[in-house]
């Protein structure tokens, strides 16, 4: 009897908890998730109506590992035996138009990457979604308000629950109606701070999302100006307490450089690492962003020390890439990631720009050589290095960041050929660009979606417990390369 009763208790618990995981998914069809900040469109101009100060927060312990490990675990699971939706489109445009209204809503909480994500990932504001107002990009006046909108409302989220805890987490989980739980995936984050101010840079027209803004012509115009510079404003004070934390965190003044005694969650936030390549490019931008947004003083001396100390210290030259981290086995084994694509992202460093144009040439050629553009841009790296990995991803999907072609760094990688062919007219570079291209279009309209992550041979990555995200809002940078390339063929066509 009283075992009995033990197991029923314990399966109503169990059940509790996977209902309030579904009913506080953003995404989910019975969601009690309320939106705190919203956007209105009133003659072209984007209005705010800010309720942030509704936000609570959940951060005792309970809630914590409720948002970490039981409302992931449920999404993950979910994501790989019940629910993962493929376009009903049999054409590359009708996909993307499949994902953008799938993705991209203004009355959703804020903009993620799709199926088990249903949290904030602060990252993928400056990081995977940095395209997301690129004004070049062809696309009707309503699915450009709806980026604008989903993407604005997302970082006006972000900083009314930064207001409330002012250390940057690298996830942000809804746990009720207006409820949010701040955590750390693996360790303190890298790229975190990075994402808002990037996003609202990008929103206030000072930065371009896009590392080529002067290829093409716009073919609309950012309504975010106004929104954006009263968020900024408003929340100034949370910023500035933001980047202290962040940099007192993470930077070493001794070695100039990221501190070598901690580990950081960055866009590979499933591999420890030690004083990353990605997490040092990543700190320079944010000085840079929290300097134009006048939130720190300039130091102009500061970055460019900085940006020489990066390259120094991490480009190989004989090997001709730059070295993954500063841990002992990269050191000896001379490691390299593909996240080192950054540098274009974050405009550290530019192709157009002779003097730098070599790292690019030269990591192209090393990615040739070791096959990791094979059979499609781009593997994080040639092997797996399971053991460099956290548990848990380590015995779920030990490729994710080892030698799975991540549809995000193939993007940028692509952008990085049509660079160096614009710039050098060597054709090798713009005919790898179009294999790339058209491999990419192939496996959409085999897979009916724009999968996050595909395995060593090009399928969709799936494990016993883990799925790919099948239609990820990460086809925004798809559409970003087929712009460019098509800028470059108007500019053919025209000498």
């Amino acid at each position: 009897m009283v075992i009995g009763l033990a197991i029923l208790v314990v399966v109503l618990l169990v059940a509790a908890a996977i209902l309030w995981a579904y009913i506080t998914n953003p995404f989910s069809r019975l969601s009690v998730i309320r939106q705190p900040l919203t956007v209105a469109v009133q003659k072209k101009r984007l209005i705010i109506t800010n309720e942030n100060h509704r936000i609570t927060l959940r951060q005792n312990i309970f809630w914590r590992t409720y948002a970490v490990y039981v409302k992931c675990f449920v999404h993950v699971l979910a994501t790989r035996y019940l629910h993962s939706p493929a376009s009903r489109s049999t054409t590359v445009e009708g996909i993307i138009a499949d994902i953008h209204a799938h993705r991209f809503k203004r009355d959703r909480l804020l903009l993620t990457s799709g199926d088990h994500f249903s949290a904030l990932f602060v990252r993928n504001l400056g990081v995977f979604y940095y395209p997301m107002l690129d004004t070049r990009i062809k696309s009707s006046q309503k699915d450009w308000e709806d980026r604008q909108i989903v993407y604005l409302q997302t970082v006006g989220y972000a900083l009314g629950v930064f207001a409330k805890h002012r250390v940057p987490v690298t996830t942000i989980v809804s746990t009720g109606p207006r409820a949010a739980t701040c955590v750390n995936i693996y360790a303190y984050p890298s790229d975190a701070l990075y994402g808002v101010l990037y996003a609202l840079a990008a929103l206030l027209g000072k930065e371009p999302a896009t590392p080529v803004p002067h290829i093409g012509k716009a073919r609309q115009t950012l309504q975010t100006t106004e929104a954006a510079g009263q968020l900024l404003t408003e929340y100034k004070d949370v910023l500035a307490d933001l980047y202290t934390h962040y940099r007192q965190t993470v930077f070493d003044p001794q070695t100039g450089l990221i501190r070598k005694d901690i580990h950081l969650s960055g866009a590979k936030d499933i591999t420890r690492r030690t004083c990353a390549f990605f997490d040092n490019v990543i700190f320079w931008k944010t000085t840079q962003l929290a300097a134009e947004l006048g939130i720190i003083p300039k130091d102009a001396t500061f970055l460019r020390v900085l940006k020489q100390r990066i390259l120094k210290t991490f480009w190989l030259e004989a090997e001709g890439h730059f070295l993954e981290d500063l841990s002992e086995e990269s050191l000896e084994h001379h490691y390299y990631s593909s996240d080192w694509l950054i540098a274009l992202v974050t405009g550290f460093l530019s192709p157009e720009n002779a003097r730098e144009r070599k790292y690019f040439a030269r990591s192209v050629s090393y990615i040739r050589a070791h096959d990791i553009d094979k059979p499609f841009a781009v593997k994080y790296q040639h092997e797996t290095r399971a053991h460099r990995q956290f548990f848990w991803v380590r015995l779920v999907m030990a490729s994710y960041g080892g030698d799975a072609i991540w549809s995000f760094w193939g993007m940028e990688y692509i952008k990085t050929l049509l660079l160096l062919y614009k710039e050098t007219k060597d054709a090798s570079y713009l005919e790898a660009a179009d294999f790339h291209i058209a491999a990419y279009e192939r496996a959409m309209l085999r897979d009916r979606g724009f999968p996050e992550v595909y395995d060593k041979d090009g399928n969709l990555l799936q494990t016993l417990i883990y799925r790919s995200i099948r239609q990820t809002g990460w086809v925004i940078g798809f559409e970003q390369v087929r712009t460019l390339r098509a800028a470059i063929a108007r500019a053919a066509a025209r000498s």
